[in-house]
C-alpha cells in the first residue's frame, strides 16, 4: 500500500523537528523523533488497521485513524486498498480535535 504525505503532515513534523533542535536545542532528539516518526507509518503499508480509529475514542462521525508514536500522534485516512494519506503529525497535548475539525 502507497503512503502519502499533505503538506500540512509535513509542515508539522518539520515545525516540531525545528523546535526541537533550534529551541531546546536537542538536534539528536529531533532527528531520533522524525525517524520514529517516518518508521512507525511506512508500517501501515503492511499494517493499515494498525492505528486507532479516531471514532472508537470520540463521538466523531470520521474516517481518521492515528498512531501515537512518542508524544506525536499521526493522523491518517486509508483511501483505497492502495493508498493511506497522512493528514496531520500533531503533538498529543495539542487541542488536536479542534485543530483537525
Amino acid at each position: 500500500m502507497r503512503i502519502e504525505y499533505k503538506r500540512t503532515a509535513l509542515l508539522d513534523l518539520q515545525r516540531t523537528r525545528d523546535y526541537i533542535a533550534d529551541t531546546l536545542k536537542n538536534k539528536s532528539a529531533a532527528q531520533k523523533l522524525v525517524e520514529a516518526v517516518l518508521h512507525s507509518v511506512s508500517l501501515l503499508s503492511d499494517h493499515p488497521m494498525m492505528g486507532t480509529a479516531l471514532n472508537s475514542r470520540y463521538d466523531v462521525d470520521s474516517d481518521i485513524r492515528f498512531l501515537v508514536v512518542s508524544k506525536q500522534l499521526v493522523f491518517y485516512k486509508i483511501v483505497d486498498d492502495n493508498l493511506i494519506t497522512v493528514i496531520r503529525i500533531l503533538d498529543g497535548r495539542q487541542d488536536y480535535m479542534s485543530i483537525l475539525f
